[in-house]
């Protein structure tokens, strides 16, 4: 075994380990911009309801909040299923993985 040889596995590894750092830190900080504006909006539409210058069902608003949560996670399922585990580039795939955990705990 050469080092010729681990040099494509190696560069694999470490360019997903920075693709997916990236992804990671991006990932967290648009989920919290758009956290942060759900809250404002919800808590825009609990103030006005509580001046009593709006009403708002908040049985519809729970279900409807249900309904787009668990449309977001299966869609997010079918986009993150791998066919086949061969073809998928287990050095890439393992970087990529610890890069996005490693930027998402950091960010």
């Amino acid at each position: 075994m050469s080092i010729e040889s681990l040099i494509p596995t190696a560069t694999s590894i470490g360019g997903g380990l920075f693709i997916g750092f990236v992804l990671g830190y991006f990932v967290k900080k648009i989920f919290k911009i758009l956290m942060f504006v759900t809250g404002g909006i919800v808590a825009l539409l609990l103030c006005l309801q509580q001046q009593q210058i709006i009403s708002v069902n908040l049985e519809r608003l729970e279900e409807s909040s249900t309904f787009i949560f668990a449309s977001a996670v299966s869609s997010f399922d079918n986009i993150t299923q791998i066919g086949d585990g061969a073809s998928s580039g287990i050095p890439l795939t393992g970087g990529l993985s610890a890069g996005i955990a490693i930027g998402f705990m950091k960010g």
